[in-house]
């Protein structure tokens, strides 16, 4: 039953998930490494992980993707909105994930190596005195971070997630069960204490089509979606995502947001599964934090409403540097 209820849960925590092998390289992959400001780092005295400068500015800017397994990729329109601010973009796709290196050693699937990840990875690009964003899990990993080397970071960003994985997840729960509900009145049946009821007893109405408004709701509202955005989807590695899953869903950092010294913006969206009122917890618990909700946006918010995200993002930015 344990394993069963598990199971649900990485289903829930992972709503794109589609196969549970890696995505074969593509046409776009080969391209991606011999991609001009491209740079492997050495990780762990082992392993290569993949990272590529894009721009040149005074502000340095190092995005963690989500998941674990997403990409890099769903970043890139990033230099469309910041390149005129002058901000010097790094990405990097993380151990395990489509442009890096692989390994079936499970050992590396704890938050504390990959922290270590991220200190490698900086001391490889030289950064220091730099902005950190991290989104959804790379959110987690963003603060983390911060909070064991906050010497080096000049600002952070989290983007779309909250401060523990049992409060969000909860309110991800509540809306698969809006969706199963409304589903079912459809068809003119009643399903009774949807609200109630724990991981097992829901799985079975998490349907196909369930899964599909779900993301259509708080994944990503704009339809249709950008070809970046579909591709960076296509790439996401989900092999050994359930490593890591007991790790994520015990994951809280409620304790420690008083820790988070530099200058903090917390951004979140009004239909994302991370509530609003988890932005705001965040926002009146981190020192100097602030926060921002875009008002359209989802989980994926800075493709889905951009028009909001993007400025907050800046003002942020230009704030910090202004002080700075």
């Amino acid at each position: 039953m344990l394993f069963r209820s598990f199971l649900f849960a990485l289903l829930c925590f992972l709503p794109f998930l589609t196969s549970a092998q890696s995505p074969v390289p593509d046409s776009s992959y080969a391209a991606k490494l011999a991609a001009p400001g491209v740079k492997m780092i050495s990780i762990d005295g082992k392993y290569k992980v993949w990272t590529q400068k894009v721009g040149a500015g005074k502000i340095k800017l190092l995005v963690l993707h989500g998941g674990p397994g997403n990409t890099h990729e769903y970043f890139e329109n990033f230099p469309q909105y910041l390149a005129k601010e002058g901000v010097e973009i790094y990405y990097y796709d993380q151990l395990n994930s489509y442009h890096s290196d692989k390994t079936d050693d499970l050992s590396v699937w704890t938050i504390a190596r990959f922290v270590e990840e991220v200190e490698q990875v900086r001391q490889g690009l030289g950064l220091d005195q730099f902005y950190l964003l991290g989104h959804s899990w790379g959110g987690m990993l963003a603060l983390e971070y911060t909070a064991k080397h906050p010497e080096h970071i000049k600002g952070l960003i989290t983007s779309n997630i909250g401060y523990k994985a049992t409060v969000f997840n909860k309110h991800r729960f509540s809306q698969y069960a809006d969706i199963i509900r409304r589903q079912a009145a459809q068809e003119g049946k009643v399903i009774a204490g949807l609200d109630t009821m724990g991981l097992m007893s829901l799985s079975p109405y998490i349907t196909p089509a369930v899964t599909k408004e779900f993301r259509s709701l708080h994944m990503m509202r704009r339809q249709p979606e950008h070809p970046i955005f579909t591709r960076s989807q296509a790439h996401i590695t989900r092999a050994y995502a359930g490593a890591f899953m007991p790790f994520m869903l015990a994951w809280d950092f409620s304790d420690r947001l008083a820790a988070i010294k530099p200058p903090t913006l917390v951004i979140g969206a009004q239909h994302d599964f991370v509530p609003p009122a988890d932005i705001a917890y965040m926002q009146k618990h981190i020192p100097n934090g602030q926060a921002y909700v875009c008002p359209e946006g989802s989980h994926y918010a800075m493709w889905d409403d951009p028009e909001h995200y993007f400025p907050a993002l800046i003002k942020f930015l230009r704030k910090t540097e202004r002080k700075g």
